[in-house]
C-alpha cells in the first residue's frame, strides 16, 4: 500500500491512472455493448492490472488523510446503521463502514483521475470512497441513479448485482434506500463474484446490488460516478426550460402565470381561470418554448452547467488543498486537536507506562507506573501482534505487526489521543507534543 513510483522517479499520477483506464475498458466497442445498458466485472488476474492502477498509488496513509479531512462528507454505517461513535478510528474498529463522497475534493491523485476521465468521456464525473472494514456490509440492497466504475484498491469483497427493475432509472425511483428492496421485485442475480485489488466493476445505474467483506480482510474501493441520472435528456429538458422561464423569454401573460402560486383562489388559481383557459394558455407557453429552442441550444446550456459544475469541483480541491495530518487547530469545544498518526512516523508507549495482554485474550491493560492508573481496552485478535509489539523504544509505525494497515493507524491513533502514546515526528529527539492527563 505504497504509492508507486514510475521509471522517471515520479509518483504515479491520476492522469496516468486515467489514461490505463480509458486504454484499457473504454473503448467503443464497451460504449456499444455495456455502458447504460448492462454491469461488466473486468478481472485483472483474466486480462490485465492496467484497467485500475489506484492499487500502486493510494496508501492508507492517504485513506487516512481523505476521511479527516472529509467533515460532512464522511458517513459512516454498520450494517445500515449509522455509527453512534464521534471518531472515525474508533468506528471503524467497531465495524463501521467509511463512506467519503466527492473524496476527488480531496485526494491530488483521485481529483487527476477525475478530470481526466471528465475531460475524455463524461464531462464531470466524481469519486467516493468506501473503507469496509473484515465481515462488515455497508448498505443492504439497493440500486443507484449514477453510473459507476468501481476500482477495488485492497482487500476483497464479495459482490451480489441483480436484475433493474427500472433500467435508467432517475433519483426518485431508486430503490432500497429508506426501505428494503420489495421482494417481488428482486430477480436472480446476473453475477456473482468476489472483486480483488486492480479489478474494475461497472454498474449501470438501475441495476439492484450488494456486497460484504469476508471475516479475515477489509476492502477498500473508490467509484469514479457518472451522474446521469442528472445528464440524461429529460432532466436537461426540465432545467432548460426553467432557465427559459427564468431569463425572460415569455410573453407578459404566461410570465404571470409561471410566477402565480397553484392556490385554488389565487390571482390564477381555479376561481380565476376556467380549464379550457388554462389549457390554452400552457399550450401556448409550451409552443412558444418549443419553438424556440434547439438541440445545440439545449447542449450549449449543458456545457456551460457543466463548466461551472466542474470550477466548483476545482474550487473545493484547492480549499481542501494540503496534509491533513499536519492541521493541529483546535478541536471540538475549542481543545487542541491530537496530530494524527502517520505510516511515516515512529510512536513508543509513554514514559512510565507498560502494557499487558495475555495471549487470546482481548482485555489490554495499559498501567502508568507513577500513580498506578490504569487504562482497560478491548482490541481485536487481528490487533494484538500490533499492541504486543509497542515498546518504550521508537518504532516505525509501518513496520509494526498488523494484516491491516487501516487498522494499525486507527488502534495507534485512538492509543495517541488515551495518553498511551508518544509520537515522534521523524527521530527519536522529535517528539510531538501528547495529552497532559494520559490515561484519561
Amino acid at each position: 500500500m505504497t504509492a508507486a513510483v514510475d521509471a522517471a522517479g515520479k509518483g504515479l499520477s491520476g492522469a496516468d491512472i486515467a489514461e490505463s483506464f480509458c486504454k484499457e475498458i473504454l473503448s467503443p466497442s464497451f460504449f456499444e455493448e455495456y455502458f447504460e445498458r448492462k454491469p461488466l466485472h473486468y478481472r485483472a488476474a483474466d486480462r490485465s492490472s492496467g484497467a485500475n492502477r489506484l492499487p500502486e498509488a493510494l496508501s492508507a496513509d492517504d485513506v487516512s488523510n481523505i476521511i479527516a479531512g472529509a467533515g460532512s462528507s464522511l458517513k459512516m454505517f454498520n450494517n445500515n446503521e449509522p455509527s453512534r461513535l464521534g471518531s472515525p478510528w474508533l468506528s471503524y474498529l467497531d465495524g463501521t463502514s467509511m463512506i467519503v463522497n466527492q473524496a476527488d475534493r480531496h485526494n491530488k491523485v483521485i481529483f487527476d483521475m477525475c478530470r481526466v476521465l471528465a475531460d475524455r468521456h463524461f464531462h464531470h464525473v466524481f469519486a467516493v470512497v468506501y473503507l469496509t472494514p473484515p465481515g462488515s456490509q455497508a448498505v443492504r440492497l439497493h440500486n443507484d441513479d449514477q453510473d459507476v466504475f468501481l476500482f477495488q484498491v485492497w482487500g476483497k469483497k464479495r459482490w451480489t448485482v441483480r436484475n433493474a427493475p427500472q433500467l435508467l432509472c432517475y433519483t426518485e425511483e431508486m430503490l432500497g434506500k429508506d426501505e428494503p428492496v420489495p421482494e417481488h421485485l428482486i430477480e436472480d442475480p446476473v453475477l456473482e463474484f468476489t472483486i480483488e485489488p486492480h479489478d474494475v466493476l461497472y454498474m449501470p445505474r438501475g441495476y439492484l446490488h450488494e456486497a460484504s467483506t469476508s471475516s479475515s480482510e477489509p476492502s477498500l474501493h473508490i467509484t469514479v460516478t457518472v451522474p446521469t441520472s442528472d445528464f440524461c435528456w429529460g432532466v436537461q429538458l426540465v432545467k432548460h426550460l426553467g432557465n427559459h422561464l427564468r431569463t425572460g423569454g415569455l410573453s407578459s401573460p404566461h410570465h404571470a402565470l409561471c410566477k402565480a402560486s397553484l392556490a385554488p383562489t389565487g390571482s390564477l388559481g381555479k376561481a380565476a381561470l376556467s380549464d379550457e383557459d388554462l389549457d390554452k394558455q400552457i399550450q401556448e407557453l409550451l409552443e412558444g418554448w418549443t419553438a424556440k429552442t434547439s438541440g445545440a441550444e439545449i447542449l450549449d446550456f449543458f456545457d456551460h452547467r457543466m463548466g461551472r459544475t466542474n470550477e466548483g469541483q476545482e474550487r473545493q480541491f484547492k480549499h481542501n488543498a494540503g496534509d491533513p495530518s499536519q492541521r493541529r487547530g483546535p478541536g471540538p469545544g475549542g481543545q487542541h486537536a491530537p496530530a494524527r498518526v502517520t505510516e511515516r512516523n515512529r510512536v513508543r508507549l509513554m514514559p512510565g507506562v507498560s502494557c499487558r495482554c495475555q495471549p487470546g485474550s482481548e482485555d489490554v491493560l495499559f498501567a502508568r507506573e507513577v500513580d498506578g492508573r490504569v487504562l482497560e481496552m478491548q482490541i481485536t485478535s487481528t490487533a494484538l501482534p500490533l499492541i504486543r509489539s509497542l515498546t518504550a523504544t521508537p518504532q516505525w509505525v509501518m513496520d509494526l505487526p498488523c494484516k491491516d494497515s487501516f487498522e494499525r493507524l486507527c488502534v495507534l491513533q485512538v492509543l495517541l489521543e488515551q495518553g498511551v502514546l508518544q509520537l515522534f515526528l521523524k527521530g527519536p529527539e522529535e517528539v510531538l507534543d501528547t495529552p497532559d492527563d494520559p490515561l484519561t
